[in-house]
């Protein structure tokens, strides 16, 4: 991690390479030495399958949109889904396994495509007032979700559009084009790109769990078809060329089986692994100093979301009688998958105090 001066440098800062990320603390006025560094974030695929186009850098950035951090809005269409008896798989099952999925190290390997994080469930509903025709459209799925939003059955987009509404038909259900399982696309209302996606079931969870993690993380990386697709020759298939497409063996996170994506980084497709690393890890980030009866703040970034990050601003030099520093910790998700934090530090005495800002990761924040 490295230390440097204000938001403009900040910003800067960022610009380093996601493979290896280095953070820094920066003071709100005064550029300081580099601090001791903590080691990169790097995939450590659990299963690596060479894609079928092959090689590094299949997939480029196009500059379109993306999620960085998805919110999944599960809808449940039919009276099939509280029919009795009950479907062999439950809308409660799947959400479930969503939930589950999202709080594995499943979508960590999306940090390499613009620091895209892991996502949440942001809900889930079951819609009994219709049901969905067999060799239903694209258009039929989009018209439903809006008539939904409409009448408030499901919310509406999130402030920062970052909302995947998935559609999981009852089982027998089947798209138009046969050859399709699951697609994702978007439409629009009022001026607003809504993205979504469907899913059709086979009545096994594994099944339908690797068919929602595929739309998953070409949702995130390519909601509208603009941002991260294959170069030429990379897909044999028509339509968008996704990370997905070229990949098709699973893993299973977590007792959830999830389908591979491609990993430029890796050159290969990957389910990652949480990478290797031992809790606790502790060190001193930076050193600082405080005048008199004051205040200043620091920021350091780059740190993953799911590590857990305990913050002590410890004094070089004893004055007993009383406290001479108490912090504030705000964070920032400066991106899908990375963590600002910004420390504030108070000075309670009469005299400057110097100080080492000291941290420790303390495990794996994977709670939802």
């Amino acid at each position: 991690m490295a230390v440097y001066g204000d938001a403009a440098m900040r910003q800067g800062a960022h610009s380093e390479s996601l493979a290896h990320p280095r953070g820094g603390v920066v003071h709100a006025d005064l550029f300081a030495e580099e601090a001791s560094s903590l080691e990169p974030t790097v995939i450590e695929p659990r299963l690596l399958e060479r894609g079928a186009a092959g090689g590094a850098d299949k997939f480029v950035d196009n500059g379109g949109v993306v999620l960085q951090v998805t919110q999944v809005f599960l809808i449940y269409w039919g009276n099939a889904w509280t029919a009795t008896p009950a479907p062999t798989l439950s809308s409660a099952q799947i959400t479930a396994a969503c939930q589950t999925m999202m709080a594995t190290s499943y979508l960590t390997g999306l940090a390499q495509y613009r620091g895209i994080g892991r996502g949440f469930v942001r809900g889930s509903a079951v819609i009994t007032s219709s049901n969905p025709p067999n060799g239903f459209t694209d258009p039929q799925v989009s018209t439903f979700i809006d008539a939904q939003i409409t009448a408030g059955t499901v919310p509406g987009p999130d402030v920062d559009n970052q909302t995947l509404y998935c559609v999981v038909m009852p089982t027998g259900v089947n798209s138009s084009n046969t050859s399709f399982i699951g697609e994702h696309t978007y439409y629009t209302r009022s001026g607003q790109r809504i993205h979504f996606a469907w899913i059709t079931n086979s009545g096994n969870l594994a099944s339908l769990t690797r068919i929602l993690s595929h739309e998953l993380v070409e949702s995130a990386t390519d909601p509208e078809g603009s941002a991260f697709l294959g170069v030429a020759g990379t897909c044999s298939q028509g339509g968008w060329c996704e990370i997905g497409d070229v990949c098709s063996s699973t893993s299973v996170l977590a007792g959830v089986t999830v389908q591979s994506f491609w990993s430029n980084q890796a050159g290969a497709c990957v389910v990652p692994a949480w990478p290797n690393r031992t809790y606790p890890r502790v060190g001193v980030q930076w050193t600082g100093l405080v005048p008199a009866n004051s205040s200043r703040r620091w920021f350091t970034f780059n740190w993953p979301e799911w590590e857990r990050v305990d913050w002590r601003m410890l004094p070089t030099v004893p004055r007993p009688g009383a406290a001479q520093l108490s912090l504030n910790v705000a964070i920032e998700r400066a991106a899908g998958n990375y963590l600002t934090y910004w420390i504030t530090v108070n000075n309670l005495t009469a005299l400057d105090v110097t100080f080492e800002g000291r941290y420790c990761v303390l495990d794996r924040d994977v709670s939802r």
